[in-house]
């Protein structure tokens, strides 16, 4: 193959990933707003690997030209062929294996109407969706969308790190769920959008009610998702007008009770011809018989997405086979579409001399921004939300307070488990390790866990010795949720909690320590109309008004207005138990 047939395939991948680029000369291509890029020919008969070793040793990018004399000419990144995908390496930074896709600028759309894509499905939705959140939203940053909205079927798990990622990108996320309804002596397919905050605690409820309540069917009764319909959409599947044919009072009730309702617009074609004649044949009852009536549901365009791009189509194909040994409903057709491309569906599919397309078009995109724009209900990151320790009559009696009941058990444990002359090694461990979950208000979670363990055990259910980072935890081991003595064995307990990364940055506090005997003290009233005595030299860390830095001072060198910096986990534990 000669080097110009070689660059071509380079040029034919630009264009069918609609990247804007320009000739500079035989090997070398400039794309706006990313850079120049040298053509480096992986597939001539000289080169051997994208890797070799510098004279340390090390593995670098086997680059064929001088990094340097490409900076020279202004040339950034060069770009090379590996599999059937070409990537760009910048020479500039350590190399990394990153697809040339969704770079610079997009080539001008002929439709540039704004739309959201609330349809996609994620890799939290087992062996069906794929690629992360992460992927999907920088796709649609390239596309110039304002807003992203995940649908997976019957799960939630990706809504966290949607949102983060979400807002990291300066993308509003939409909370959506695709789900099962089962009503009267039919069902029919859904998705439920989060509109507000009570919408999305609604959702939650939905979540327990198809994947708790009735976890071998997966569906919900129509009565308990009207029941969570506050501060939600609805959008009723594309087959929607054919399920409903004899139910239409059933899509009065389902109006009434929804903040809006929709009617879902996907005209992805499928490689079986029954579905898509059941698609069709479904989208026609709509326009013919629903679409006239404002009264119906309005149309909205959803495309359900289960893969970034079209040549990655295969990835929904080999997920269903691992799933189910046979791929279900095979599309190459189920991707993250731009304006042009979904309105090129559009054109194929409704008699221009019969239908405005172009406004059917721009009704049906306006939609999306309606749920979206609605959008308020979110996770809130700021609170932790783990259960608390449901302490049974006994305990009550036994421990009085959560708090001690973890401390009583931790000493029970290492009297019965510690040789006495190993105690005061292992004590330190004990107390370090206490301090940070005590801190990190996680005294909660591991009782919790303790609770769990130790159920399953007293009921003949298998519980395994350990779990990955968890057993380098002592604190696990005295409360009999590990089985392994990390001291023991020089297991870390920082690879299970590390202080850092749980916001324990060293730094001066205020910490209460043991009672005295004192009479020359001072009164401290704190939030609660709880009080604490302090003995008149105990030293304090105050933030105080005209001062930039905290200062310490002494009990009776207290005013007014001062701020003591307390330790968090004397916040949380201490000055409530006193």
């Amino acid at each position: 193959m000669a080097k110009s047939n070689r660059i071509t395939e380079l040029y034919d991948w630009l264009d069918n990933n609609k990247i804007q680029y320009s000739i500079v000369d035989s090997d070398v291509i400039e794309i706006p707003e990313f850079g120049k890029a040298y053509f480096q020919d992986t597939e001539r008969s000289s080169y051997n690997s994208i890797f070799r070793k510098d004279m340390d040793g090390n593995l670098i990018f086997n680059s064929l030209v001088r990094p340097e004399e490409l900076l020279i000419d202004g040339i950034e990144y060069i770009v090379f062929k590996f599999g059937d995908n070409f990537y760009y390496h910048n020479v500039n930074k350590e190399f990394t294996l990153n697809i040339l896709k969704y770079v610079g600028k997009r080539a001008e759309l002929k439709h540039n109407v704004s739309f959201v894509n609330l349809g996609v499905h994620t890799p939290f939705e087992l062996l069906n969706g794929s690629f992360m959140p992460e992927e999907w939203i920088r796709k649609a940053k390239y596309l110039g969308h304002t807003g992203l909205g995940v649908c997976d079927y019957n799960t939630m798990a990706a809504c966290f790190i949607f949102q983060k990622e979400c807002d990291a990108a300066g993308i509003k996320p939409v909370f959506g769920y695709s789900l099962t309804v089962e009503a009267e002596d039919f069902k029919f397919g859904a998705k439920v959008y989060v509109q507000t905050q009570r919408g999305f605690r609604n959702l939650l409820r939905i979540q327990k009610a198809i994947m708790v309540d009735n976890v071998e069917n997966k569906t919900i009764d129509i009565s308990e998702l009207l029941n969570r319909a506050e501060g939600n959409a609805l959008v009723l599947d594309k087959y929607a007008p054919v399920s409903f044919a004899d139910h239409l009072d059933v899509v009065d009730t389902l109006t009434r009770a929804f903040d809006r309702i929709y009617y879902q617009v996907d005209l992805s074609e499928y490689k079986a011809e029954r579905i898509d004649i059941k698609v069709l044949e479904a989208t026609k009852a709509y326009f013919h018989n629903w679409y006239r009536n404002e009264y119906m549901p309005r149309p909205i365009l959803l495309s359900d997405c289960y893969y970034l791009d079209q040549s990655d189509a295969k990835n929904k194909i080999i997920l269903n086979k691992v799933a189910e040994g046979a791929a279900h409903e095979q599309s190459n057709d189920q991707y993250f579409k731009d304006a042009d491309e979904h309105y090129a569906l559009f054109e194929a599919l409704f008699d221009s001399n019969a239908w405005d397309v172009d406004f059917l078009f721009k009704e049906c995109a306006a939609n999306t921004f309606e749920i979206a724009n609605h959008a308020e209900g979110r996770m809130d990151t700021t609170r932790n939300y783990m259960p608390k320790y449901d302490m049974t009559p006994e305990e009550k009696v036994k421990y009085g307070t959560t708090h001690n009941m973890f401390n009583q058990i931790l000493e029970e444990g290492l009297q019965r488990l510690i040789p006495e002359s190993r105690r005061e090694e292992y004590r330190k461990q004990m107390e370090y390790e206490k301090y940070i979950i005590e801190s990190t208000d996680n005294v909660d979670y591991l009782l919790v866990q303790y609770d769990t363990c130790n159920w399953a055990r007293r009921n003949n259910i298998f519980v395994g010795c350990g779990r990955g980072s968890a057993a380098g935890s002592l604190l696990l081991y005295l409360l009999g949720i590990t089985l392994i003595d990390p001291i023991k064995y020089g297991l870390i307990f920082e690879r299970f909690l590390l202080p850092e990364r749980a916001g324990l940055a060293p730094a001066d506090t205020t910490v209460i320590g043991e009672d005295i005997e004192t009479c020359n003290f001072v009164e401290l009233h704190v939030e609660g109309g709880r009080k604490i005595l302090l003995d008149a030299d105990a030293e304090l860390l105050v933030r105080r008004d005209g001062c930039e830095a905290p200062i310490r001072v002494y009990a009776d060198e207290l005013q007014v207005d001062d701020d003591i910096i307390f330790d968090n986990k004397d916040i949380l534990f201490t000055i409530n138990e006193l």
